[in-house]
């Protein structure tokens, strides 16, 4: 789980060629606090990507889009731009939130030594069947 922080900023620049896609491109930023997975204690991430997307109005104009471009489908005549942009801010979330360093008093298991130099649990088994066959 995620929450955006205040104070993100978000550039969006507007454009079209003749005969061209309607493109918004753009830098975000943004600080989100998650929780550590080391830790498990909050952890504040800082968020910082672009955006490239094409404005389509339908799945077909969708489909000859430039590979460049992110399609964002416009609904109702309108771009939901706040909704976009926190998608695409989702997007940039980490699957693994850490921090730096953790000190949680955790410490690694001891490197295991050579398994055949234990004694098998069965080798008492055998002392008592010698015992009683001898």
């Amino acid at each position: 789980m995620a929450t955006l922080l205040p104070g993100g900023q978000a550039t969006v620049r507007g454009s079209r060629e003749p005969y061209g896609p309607r493109v918004v491109s753009g830098e975000l930023q943004c600080e989100a606090s998650m929780t550590c997975q080391r830790c498990l204690q909050p952890v504040t991430v800082a968020l910082q990507g672009s955006i490239h997307w094409g404005l389509v109005f339908s799945e077909r104009e969708m489909q000859s889009l430039d590979q460049d471009l992110d399609p964002i489908l416009i609904e109702e005549g309108q771009l939901f731009l706040r909704q976009a942009i926190e998608d695409e801010m989702v997007l940039l979330l980490p699957i693994m939130p850490m921090h730096e360093s953790c000190d949680n008093g955790w410490i690694p298991d001891p490197e295991p030594g050579d398994v055949s130099e234990k004694e098998s649990p069965f080798a008492v088994l055998a002392a008592l069947k010698n015992e009683q066959g001898s």
